[in-house]
């Protein structure tokens, strides 16, 4: 395990800015729409208006993100894309109508956008572009450790404070991205074997796009284009889970209320526990078979739901954190698989946009997912899971059909530059 872990000296400031800002990000997330309710005078829908709105804009936000990555680097970005967010925050502090929510909202929205086009370039400059998936591994265990934490302590704050609480709660997510962005800045060191600048795309985009660094280039790119929306399927099966089975599991079967805060827990903590040695344990296979794997535990997850409604409850309860055992694990595997995959298909120059193409599956998926699920649900079990856990098989097969094209899916994962030629182990 020690031996497959990256050199992470000289970036403990950049590694501190990262469990920050997720640390920030669990103290407001549980709390996002009670704080609102709970400290001005409006009506839940019109709050519940005002974030939806606030959603929306990063969809639109999310390639301008990627060409600013682009021009001004993924360090700069991330650095501005916290400083957004901070401002968005402490103007949380001091919402007291619509209009000055839905202003808010937008900037807080604007700054995530960026952050999370940004965040796997920087992963892959401080890494040199080499063993990516074991860098990914540790940062994904800091952030899960933050947002466990961040969770855990607004639950605190809320009990203790009251309305206080919720206020300690907004302020201290606001210092918490103001301190992000001035420790990312402090860290200075970059990858110990960057790839050039001039690097290529793994597969042949065309002899005349290749040059080229504009959104031309990139939307030439078929190839990838079909890994977007392969990834918009993978980032809808885990918004479907995170929204849908704790509804599910109180409303429909009927299982203690404690289960949803226990399904939460449980994630973090595998989270923050799981993510490095799950990847240790998938080092030296292809990435396309990684993501096929996570498919299939993923699947399996979605029937271990289904089954929660034909059984006692006892068995329910168990079922239920299987279910979340299994879903978190796929996830981990996807999440160190992704954005290595996406930043290899690019150059350093489109590194921003391909990113950003990326995203834009989770931004549509956080509008869409919240409606697909509400309909799901109305029709009864089997019709809510089976129809996912059928995605989840799409999305093996897609996986399959574009490892061909994509050299970059071939790679062994955490080996760089040695492809699995022969097929999919």
């Amino acid at each position: 395990m020690r031996a497959w872990l990256p050199d992470t000296r000289g970036h403990r400031r950049l590694f501190s800015a990262l469990s920050i800002d997720a640390l920030g990000t669990g103290l407001f997330l549980p709390f996002s729409i009670l704080y609102f309710t709970a400290t001005t005078d409006l009506t839940l829908g019109r709050v519940g208006l005002a974030l939806s709105i606030g959603a929306l804009v990063r969809i639109p936000a999310t390639p301008g993100a990627g060409m600013f990555c682009d021009r001004f680097g993924a360090r700069r970005t991330v650095v501005l894309s916290n400083l957004t967010q901070a401002v968005g925050f402490f103007n949380y502090l001091l919402v007291d109508s619509f209009g000055h929510l839905l202003i808010a909202a937008v900037v807080v929205q604007l700054g995530n956008s960026a952050f999370w086009v940004a965040y796997p370039g920087l992963v892959h400059d401080i890494a040199g572009g080499q063993r990516q998936e074991s860098w990914f591994a540790v940062i994904t265990s800091l952030r899960h450790a933050g947002l466990g934490l961040g969770a855990l302590g607004a639950s605190l704050a809320v009990a203790v404070g009251g309305t206080n609480g919720y206020i300690a709660i907004v302020a201290v997510n606001a210092l918490s991205f103001a301190t992000a962005a001035i420790l990312t800045v402090l860290d200075t060191s970059d990858g110990a074997r960057a790839a050039p600048d001039n690097a290529t795309p793994e597969h042949d985009v065309s002899s005349e796009a290749a040059p080229m660094s504009g959104w031309a280039s990139t939307l030439r790119d078929r190839p990838f284009l079909g890994f977007v929306v392969l990834n918009f399927g993978l980032a809808l099966l885990s918004l479907a889970f995170g929204l849908g089975v704790p509804v599910f599991l109180v409303d429909t079967v009927h299982l203690p209320p404690w289960i949803p805060g226990t399904v939460l827990a449980v994630n973090a903590v595998l989270g923050a526990v799981g993510a490095t040695p799950v990847g240790a344990a998938i080092t030296g296979r292809s990435r396309s078979g990684g993501l096929i794997a996570s498919q299939a535990i993923v699947g399996c997850a979605f029937m271990a739901v289904l089954c929660c409604a034909y059984v006692p409850s006892a068995v329910g309860v168990c079922l239920a954190l299987a279910a979340v055992v299994l879903m978190t694990l796929g996830e981990l595997v996807q999440i160190l698989i992704v954005s290595p995959t996406v930043n290899d298909c690019a150059t350093a120059a489109s590194r921003g946009r391909y990113n950003s193409l990326s995203q834009m599956a989770f931004s549509i998926g956080d509008v869409v997912t919240p409606a697909l699920m509400t309909t799901l649900l109305a029709h009864g079990p089997a019709a809510t899971w089976i129809p996912l856990a059928a995605l989840a098989v799409v999305d093996m097969l897609g996986v399959a059909l574009l490892a061909h094209h994509l050299p970059a899916m071939r790679r062994r994962i955490n080996q760089p530059g040695v492809a699995e030629l022969e097929g999919f182990r």
